[in-house]
């Protein structure tokens, strides 16, 4: 029997407020009971906050259109001052905080539609400064990554973390899930404290702290090259499934999740399948 290593968890049981999202995914019955939310430490803020997330929508609302600067830059970061499209016609105050985040497409990729969600990168997070009429500046808080010109604001939700993880040690195979796109639409994540998304969400019954084992299908990897021995081409539709990782939930919109990787084997990548652990 398989013994579940509880204490890798405790970190990885986060959860970052994200923008909503709707998509068709499984269900899943029989959803274990959230655990208490608490502040994160210190240490484990930044990495939380900064994790990525999916989108169906297209950005709108608030955008970075210059900085208060004697030239052009198309990346700001801390020490710069952003100016915001937008002023008190918007609603906006000096002390308020915003995310700073950009959709990210790939090439050949469309979207973001409910059929084909894209990654959203979080930059970072700034406050407003000065306010105008139609239009504010701001500072940078902290930056994730280079902020660039065009990317968009949303309100700043402070992180928490789950106070106990989903307890359990049996993984269920009856209705698995995948894995989809990681940070900036990279399909795959190699080490500990990565983060990812999944198709699995609050819609199907997914908390924070849920965990699950990551497989991979070898199947899918058959090609008919000669490289391969007959006796493996004869077999290889019958091959089981592949432990490669475990994953811990560590954000929770209605149709996916993003979940924070615990242990890897081998690289986590898109298409992977997941199992519950209840």
């Amino acid at each position: 029997m398989r013994h579940f290593r509880t204490d890798l968890f405790i970190v990885g049981a986060m959860v970052l407020a994200l923008m909503p999202v709707r998509a068709v995914f499984g269900q899943t019955p029989g959803a274990p009971a959230q655990a208490d939310l608490m502040p994160p430490p210190t240490w484990l803020f930044n990495d939380i906050a900064c994790a990525p997330t999916l989108t169906t929508q297209p950005a709108g609302g608030l955008h970075v259109v210059g900085s208060q600067d004697a030239v052009i830059k198309n990346m700001l970061g801390p020490g710069d001052i952003l100016v915001v499209s937008g002023g008190s016609n918007e609603g906006l105050q000096p002390g308020q905080q915003f995310f700073v985040r950009r959709n990210v497409l790939t090439f050949g990729k469309k979207g973001p539609t409910p059929l084909q969600p894209v990654t959203v990168h979080t930059a970072g997070w700034v406050q407003i400064l000065g306010v105008d009429t139609a239009v504010a500046t701001a500072t940078v808080v902290h930056a994730c990554d280079g902020i660039l010109l065009d990317d968009y604001l949303e309100p700043f939700t402070p992180p928490m973390i789950a106070a106990r993880v989903v307890p359990g040690n049996t993984p269920q195979y009856a209705n698995m899930g995948h894995i989809l796109a990681g940070d900036e639409a990279f399909e795959n994540v190699a080490y500990t404290s990565h983060t990812i998304n999944i198709d699995r969400g609050s819609d199907s019954g997914v908390v924070l702290g849920q965990r699950y084992l990551v497989f991979r299908d070898k199947r899918g990897m058959l090609n008919e090259s000669p490289e391969y021995s007959k006796a493996y081409r004869g077999s290889a539709h019958q091959l089981p499934l592949v432990e490669v990782g475990e994953v811990v939930v560590v954000a929770v919109r209605p149709d996916y999740s993003t979940v924070e990787v615990v242990m890897a084997k081998d690289a986590i990548s898109r298409g992977d399948f997941i199992a519950e652990i209840k």
